[in-house]
């Protein structure tokens, strides 16, 4: 595998992430609101992310071809975008892309070998 092609793995740290928010986000509520109402907000939360987040296409794998041409595989699918700039929080890096239609692309650090990782940090830093 070259330096240029990154096969994306599911992250555990994303969906850590996602749970901490939730949780912090309850405890908050649990303090704020009636049990009932506050169930209520639980049973919603729990049927958003099961309609939304998982149905969400998940991008595998991202090939460099050159300068800022990128190749997305999601769902099957191979999607040539162009890359307007990449933001790295450390943690994780998000694409932006130029086309209105290609949503913003979130890489977290587990989703990628470390060696990977140390190139796709150096290509965030070139563009």
């Amino acid at each position: 595998m070259d330096n240029g092609s990154f096969q994306l793995k599911r992250s555990g740290l994303a969906l850590l992430f996602q749970l901490a928010v939730f949780a912090v986000l309850m405890a908050l509520l649990h303090q704020l609101l009636p049990v009932s109402l506050w169930c209520g907000f639980l049973v919603l939360g729990a049927v958003i992310y099961l309609l939304f987040y998982r149905k969400a296409p998940k991008v595998t794998a991202l090939d460099h071809l050159d300068g800022r041409e990128w190749t997305l595989s999601a769902a099957g699918k191979k999607q040539r975008v162009q890359i307007s700039h990449m933001i790295d929080h450390q943690a994780y890096i998000v694409l932006y892309f130029q086309h209105a239609r290609a949503k913003p692309v979130i890489v977290w650090r587990d989703q990628v070998a470390l060696k990977q990782w140390k190139a796709f940090k150096v290509l965030a830093k070139m563009l």
